[in-house]
């Protein structure tokens, strides 16, 4: 059975984009990592399924079965607990070629680092389940006296587990520009945030991926940039103008007149001097070149026509299934320049809920592989030590009834031989 698997923005492009059109056309936003929710009350009384629930209680169930997810569970196969992977096949960076910036797989193809990932979990035994399905519903309930987690797929099946993984990813939300979904993701590529770099001007602080997965193999090419919102912006926008060479040929497409903040304005004097050049001419539409061939056409709103390289836009994200996830677990949600997403304490991604852990991007502005793994095995770590605690607990406890048990029957003994 295969999993889900996505790689969080590295991506060499030629996809079948007909196909990926048709996807997202249906959602208008890009999915996360395998695993999506849909809320349940959008299915009709004829077509709610029969609820089958399944009889054995697992250590985690890991929602998503991206980089983060199969690192957790890699790690909870290494401690021999046991795991539930929930996954389906809607990725967020759906149709991406090869991957970058991942130490020892740069370029490797995606397919092959998921097939790798699970052949390598699937080594350590049936400890470790995958199931493919659709998400309706998740909760909290009573587990053998203590708080547990169930998850109900839209085929009726329900899965429980001591502990939960959010390693559901992140999704894009999409301006309304005509043609962008077409274009994402091989000519449109992302200021994803992975931490990466950090820019600071004017007391103003915002944090990139830029260009560290994407671009460099067309960076001899016009590149755009949409938006120009804040002087933060500026440090990107000097990432990739050096990307550029010696002549940057960049042009930034403010989308309508650039703002009057000071600080903004003299951000794009300094834009301007890198070799930069506005464009505050509203875009209209975004058009794939014909035939293969390598870019995409700016429409603008008075007839004029940009050929670009590849283009850069930042989005807001937010977590998959983020409504599910606060109705149904009470998870808290944080906001930030870049949009929302699940509220995690370090080291190991627990939530303001005991035994829910978030990993990769659904807890995180920085979407990154890297990140996802690590965060992955630290979520891991976390189940874990909490299970173990748990069971420290019950150990405990028995000790206590034996002890318990010993003094009555020597109480009882006693009396039976004062008799």
């Amino acid at each position: 059975m295969a999993s889900s698997f996505t790689t969080f923005g590295h991506r060499k492009k030629n996809f079948a984009s007909s196909i990926f059109k048709n996807t997202l056309e249906s959602t208008n936003q890009s999915q996360g990592h395998g695993l999506f929710f849909a809320p349940i009350s959008h299915q009709s009384s004829e077509s709610q399924p029969s609820i089958a629930m399944s009889k054995q209680v697992y250590d985690a169930l890991i929602l998503g079965a991206g980089p983060a997810g199969l690192s957790a569970a890699l790690g909870l196969a290494r401690v021999k607990r046991t795991a539930l992977v929930l996954s389906n096949s809607a990725f967020r960076n759906q149709g991406i070629e090869a991957m970058h910036g991942v130490l020892g797989y740069d370029g490797a193809h995606p397919e092959s680092y998921r097939r790798i990932a699970r052949e390598q979990i699937e080594k350590y035994g049936a400890g470790i389940q995958f199931a493919d399905g659709e998400a309706v519903r998740v909760g909290k309930i009573n587990l053998e006296g203590a708080q547990g987690f169930e998850v109900q797929l839209r085929a009726g099946k329900v899965f429980k587990g001591r502990k939960i993984v959010l390693a559901m990813g992140s999704k894009d939300v999409f301006p309304g520009i005509e043609g962008y979904v077409e274009n994402w993701p091989d000519n449109m590529y992302f200021f994803c945030s992975c931490g990466s770099v950090f820019f600071s001007y004017s007391n103003m602080n915002s944090s990139y991926q830029c260009l560290f997965c994407d671009g460099r193999e067309r960076s001899h090419l016009p590149i755009g940039l949409i938006g120009f919102p804040s002087a933060a912006h500026l440090g990107h926008v000097m990432l990739v103008c050096h990307l550029s060479g010696e002549k940057p040929n960049v042009t930034i497409f403010t989308n309508g007149p650039l703002g009057n903040d000071p600080a903004l304005r003299e951000a794009a004097k300094a834009a301007e001097l890198a070799g930069c050049v506005f464009e505050e001419r509203k875009i209209v539409k975004l058009d794939r070149l014909p035939d293969g061939q390598i870019g995409v056409d700016v429409r603008l709103d008075d007839g004029t026509v940009r050929r670009m390289g590849f283009l850069q836009d930042k989005p807001p994200t937010e977590a998959v299934g983020e409504r599910m996830l606060v109705d149904g677990l009470e998870v808290e949600i944080s906001k930030d320049a870049l949009g929302s997403f699940v509220k995690r304490s370090e080291p190991f991604g627990e939530t303001n809920v005991k035994g829910c852990f978030v990993v990769g991007d659904a807890g995180t502005s920085l979407k990154q592989v890297t990140v996802a793994v690590s965060q992955g095995i630290l979520g891991a770590v976390g189940v874990s030590m909490q299970v173990c605690a748990a069971e420290a607990e019950k150990a405990l406890a028995r000790v206590k009834q034996v002890e318990t048990e010993e003094v009555d029957v020597g109480k009882g003994d006693m009396i039976n031989g004062m008799k």
